[in-house]
Order: structure tokens, then C-alpha cells, then sequence
């Protein structure tokens, strides 16, 4: 009798292109034990000989094999049969057996790897959509051939279904080839991409350029990006409202008597600010004032479980195997200054799959959706669809409707501007988490992050970029993801990239031209250049300087800034 094996089903992307499936094998084995038993020493000395030629096996291999405890030995595989038949000749053809089996080949570049996953040796699934969907894909029952008395009997095998991801190959190709060109750009240690359908949870692109998946398995803090997330639960809970104003000095005591502070970036001081200007700004101490609201609204217990239904400190139930919970500690191991740590994005860790759905629901109408890599199973007879799923409504279409223009202000005149694409309306926030170490937070390693969705009026792409520890001098979210966003929009909607932009001389004995930058472009330039302090006057582009641009570097320098948009 013959054994026909089943055959796993297959793998295919969005546009039924092949990324995983069975090729069928007929594999030579030679029975030692019949060899052991019925080979003369000059049968033996031909054996070794023509084992040796034909197959590439050394003759001390083979003898030691006969000496050892087994009873068959893999010589070779082949696709053809007919080349495998010259191979076996008529002196060795007795102790030679040739089986049908199946092997498996998948498409492994541009991290298709961590998504199709892999077998092991015996064709049990290791991980990704092979492990997960296995009891979809596997074989279901073997066939055979038999010789009977009155002729041949031959029973098909059942194979495995298939199934068709939402990952579309072309787009895969382009988001990884962008973020790998980016973390080498910026000398980071890895990055991870993701490009998901803003309204049905469907992954469109997974880049990942770590040899294991980060995104899936491991964690960071998501810095300033959460924020988004707290002023929805501020808004929700009518802990803050429209209207309400924050102080930022720069610097803020969470908790009176505790000797710990929370600072903006660089020390910037924005003033008076409604809660659009914080997010545009993302401004720390008046989230620090929004957290303190909430607290005083609906107390810590409340406040984690509004975290946790946003998908925080849990799994979102993505279909690729190994998901991990996140780090998000229950309110009883909280310190007084955990849930101030948390609203800035401290203290929590975070996957990317847990991130990118918090902030998604902002494109999505408010509803959380559950991550999705497959879009239908198919057996002999029928396709079947994987429809979306909504694991619940977070915030209601009102908050949402307030929120997005909001958003869209970071990308248009705020921390996000390096994330703009002409032509495209991108809503979005940036992030700049410090890496926490045994001492504290380091001040020289950093997750860089930049969140968006697009376009604004519909949305139909929500897109993450994490870029670990760049150390090619930017580090913040916006001028390091920000662009590594923007150039995969680009290449989405096939708009052309533009010239760069001209690029004006630093000189460190004269004043330099600050005109159009962004408060973080002039932080970068006052460290370049040694300013020991800046006077900030607004927020958005500098509109004005003194002392003007091309005099005398001085050691100090004030700016006017004006958030209005260019007519």
C-alpha cells in the first residue's frame, strides 16, 4: 500500500497570490534492518558505493547508521520522481523504498516570516497564522493506493482548507523596505510597522525588523501617544469638559509633599491652554492636570478599568499566535504617582497591536475593534468570510467628532508636522517615551512613536511606526516616525516624494534662521549651538526671533511662535 499524504492547505495574501504551501516529495529510504540481514559483504561494498555516488552520502555515515538501533535512513528527496528512479540502480533497488510526503515552502521575506509562521521537522506549527489557524490548514486524512486481486484501489486524501489573509503582498514590500531604510537611517536598534483598515480591524501591512516579534511578544512604553486615550476618558467622564484650561509653567508636583516632578519637554512653558492646545502641544503638566481631574472624578479603580477596556494591560485577540498581555499593574501595587505616570505614557507597557487599536478607535467611530489578519477560509466547495469584529464602543461619536480635529491640529501645526503629506488630510499624535532602566529613565535611550490616520474626512488607514533607540542625533516621535510615516503615505497613494527641502547652514558664530520651525527644531538647534536659554512666546512655528537671523550668536534668544496656518 501507498500512502498518498494530505496536503496543508495554503497560504495566500489579499490578491490570492501563493505565500505558504505544500509541494509533494518522494523520498528514497533504505531499510537497514533488511540490509543488516540480507546483504552479502560485496552487495554491502556496491551499496555504500552507489549511496555514496548518487546520494552524496559518505560511506562512514551510512555504516554507521547499520551499527546504531535505527531501521530506515533518509537518502534524498525529490520533486521528480523520475530523477529520484535514476538514481536508485537495479544492484541497490531491493533495500531502497520511495514515499510520497509533503513539503512545505513559504514566502519568508520582508518579515512574511513572523506573519505566515513555520513548521517544525515533523510539520507540527511553531507559530503565526500556521500555528493559530492550524485547525484550519492541517491535512485532514491521508489517502492510498492498494493492489488488490481484482485491480488497483485508490482513495483520495482530504487536504487541509486555506486561508487568504488581508496582508497585501505589494504593500507589505513597500511598509518594510521603508521602516528597514528608516531604522538604518536613524541607527536605531529595530522598528515595527503597522498599516490597518481604520474602520474593520484588518491588517493591511506587519513590518517588523527584529529577528523575533516584538510587536506581538514584546513591549514599551508608549510616551505621549496615550494621551489621545486620557482625554477621551477625561471627556467621557465629564471629568474636564470643551472648555476647560490648563497652566503649563513647564513644571508640575502631581503629589503635594512628594518630592517628584513631571516636566515638557525641554522645559517648555506653554501658558494658558484649552485642552486642544495640550494635545497639539502634547503638553505633560496639563495632562498631569487632566489625570488629577479624573482621579478626583472617578477615583484610581475607575480610572483602570476605563485603561483596561481600552485595551490596556490585556490581549486584543489578533489572530497570530503568541500574544502577550501588555505590563499594566492593577490599582492595589499602584504608587502615588503611577496614574500621573500612566497619562503620560510612563509606567504602562505596552504591544504595538494594543497601542495601535486604543488609538484607532478615533478613525473607527469610536468602536474598538479586535486586530484581524484573515479575511476568509476556503475548502473545495466554498469561501468563507472572516467579517470584522467590534469588541466594544469606547467613546461615543460625539467625543470622536471632538476629538478629530484635534488630532488633525497635531499633524497640521503641532508636535506632528514632519508627518504631513501634501494633499492628504492625516490626523495623529507623536510620542518620545524614555527607556526605563534599573536607576531610572535613561535621558540618551528612547521609543520614538508616531500614530496617524488618514484621510480625516474618511478614514480608511490607521498606521503605526515604533522606532527603537535612534542614535543619529533626533529622537523625538515626530521628527524620527513622523517622516517614516509620511513616506509610506506617500507610497500608498503613489504620490510622487518631493523635492527635498532646502536645508539652511548652522553656523556656531551667528545667529541662525529660525523662521517656519517648530518649538522642538529650536530646542534641537539651542543644544547644537550651546544657547544656554531660550524665551518662548506662543506655540506652533516661530514667526519672529531676536537677535535676528545672520548677527552675532548670543547666549541667549527669544522666539514668538503663531499656531495660524499659512493662507
Amino acid at each position: 500500500m501507498t500512502r498518498i499524504p494530505a496536503h496543508r492547505g495554503s497560504i495566500y495574501d489579499a490578491k490570492g497570490r501563493l505565500l505558504a504551501y505544500d509541494s509533494l516529495l518522494y523520498e528514497a529510504w533504505l531499510d537497514l534492518d533488511f540490509v543488516r540481514r540480507n546483504a552479502s559483504e560485496d552487495e554491502l561494498g556496491l551499496l555504500l558505493k552507489n549511496i555514496n555516488y548518487y546520494f552524496e552520502i559518505p560511506k562512514e555515515e551510512v555504516l554507521s547508521k547499520l551499527t546504531s538501533n535505527s531501521y530506515f535512513m533518509l537518502l534524498g528527496k525529490s520533486e521528480n520522481l523520475d530523477e529520484m528512479l535514476r538514481k536508485i540502480t537495479p544492484a541497490i533497488r531491493k533495500y531502497i523504498s520511495i514515499e510520497l510526503n509533503t513539503e512545505r515552502l513559504s514566502l519568508k521575506e520582508y518579515g512574511l516570516d513572523k506573519i505566515v509562521g513555520s513548521l517544525d521537522a515533523s510539520g507540527k506549527p511553531l507559530s503565526g497564522i500556521e500555528k493559530i489557524y492550524d485547525n484550519v490548514l492541517h491535512g485532514k486524512k491521508d489517502g492510498f493506493v492498494r493492489k488488490t486481486l481484482s485491480g488497483t484501489l485508490k482513495t483520495k486524501p482530504e487536504n487541509g482548507n486555506d486561508v487568504y489573509l488581508s496582508i497585501n503582498l505589494d504593500l507589505q514590500k513597500m511598509v518594510y523596505e521603508i521602516l528597514e531604510k528608516g531604522v538604518k537611517k536613524n541607527k536605531a536598534d529595530g522598528g515595527i510597522a503597522v498599516l490597518m483598515e481604520s474602520k474593520t480591524g484588518k491588517i493591511l501591512a506587519y513590518a517588523n525588523t527584529y529577528d523575533w516579534d516584538v510587536g506581538l511578544m514584546g513591549i514599551f512604553e508608549p510616551g505621549s501617544t496615550i494621551k489621545p486615550i486620557i482625554y477621551g476618558i477625561a471627556l467621557e467622564t465629564l471629568s474636564i469638559t470643551e472648555d476647560s484650561t490648563f497652566l503649563c509653567k513647564g513644571i508640575i508636583q502631581p503629589v503635594k509633599g512628594l518630592d517628584i516632578y513631571i516636566r515638557d519637554t525641554e522645559g517648555e512653558k506653554h501658558g494658558i491652554e484649552t485642552f486642544r492646545d495640550a494635545i497639539r502641544n502634547s503638553c505633560n503638566v496639563a495632562t498631569t492636570q487632566v489625570a488629577s481631574a479624573v482621579l478626583s472624578n472617578i477615583g484610581k479603580s475607575e480610572f483602570y478599568e476605563k485603561l483596561i477596556e481600552a485595551g490596556f494591560g490585556r490581549k486584543t485577540g489578533v489572530d497570530l499566535y503568541g500574544e502577550i498581555n501588555g505590563l499594566f499593574q492593577k490599582p492595589s501595587d499602584w504608587s502615588l504617582i503611577s496614574p500621573f505616570q500612566f497619562a503620560i505614557g510612563q509606567g504602562i507597557g505596552v504591544t504595538a497591536f494594543q497601542l495601535l487599536r486604543a488609538l484607532n478607535t478615533y478613525a473607527a467611530d469610536g468602536n474598538l475593534l479586535v486586530p484581524s489578519f484573515v479575511k476568509a477560509t476556503a475548502d473545495a466547495t466554498r469561501v468563507i468570510e472572516v467579517p470584522p469584529k467590534i469588541e466594544s464602543r469606547l467613546f461615543s461619536k460625539k467625543l470622536v467628532e471632538t476629538m478629530i480635529p484635534v488630532l488633525e491640529s497635531v499633524v497640521a501645526s503641532g508636535t506632528g508636522t514632519r508627518a504631513q503629506v501634501k494633499g492628504i488630510r492625516i490626523g495623529g499624535k507623536t510620542g518620545t517615551a524614555q527607556k526605563a532602566g534599573e536607576s531610572g529613565y535613561s535621558h540618551s535611550d528612547y521609543y520614538s512613536l508616531f500614530w496617524g490616520f488618514f484621510p480625516v474626512e474618511s478614514p480608511q488607514y490607521s498606521l503605526l511606526i515604533m522606532i527603537d533607540n535612534p542614535r543619529a542625533g533626533e529622537f523625538y516621535g515626530g521628527t524620527v516616525a513622523g517622516p517614516i510615516f509620511a513616506e509610506i503615505v506617500k507610497n500608498l497613494y503613489g504620490i510622487e516624494a518631493e523635492p527635498s527641502e532646502f536645508k539652511r547652514e548652522i553656523y556656531d558664530w551667528k545667529t541662525p534662521d529660525l523662521m517656519g520651525y517648530t518649538l522642538h527644531d529650536v530646542y534641537e538647534i539651542k543644544k547644537l549651538l550651546g544657547i544656554e536659554r531660550v524665551v518662548i512666546h506662543g506655540t506652533g512655528r516661530v514667526v519672529k526671533q531676536q537677535p535676528e537671523a545672520g548677527t552675532p550668536l548670543e547666549e541667549e534668544m527669544e522666539v514668538w511662535l503663531s499656531t495660524e496656518e499659512e493662507k
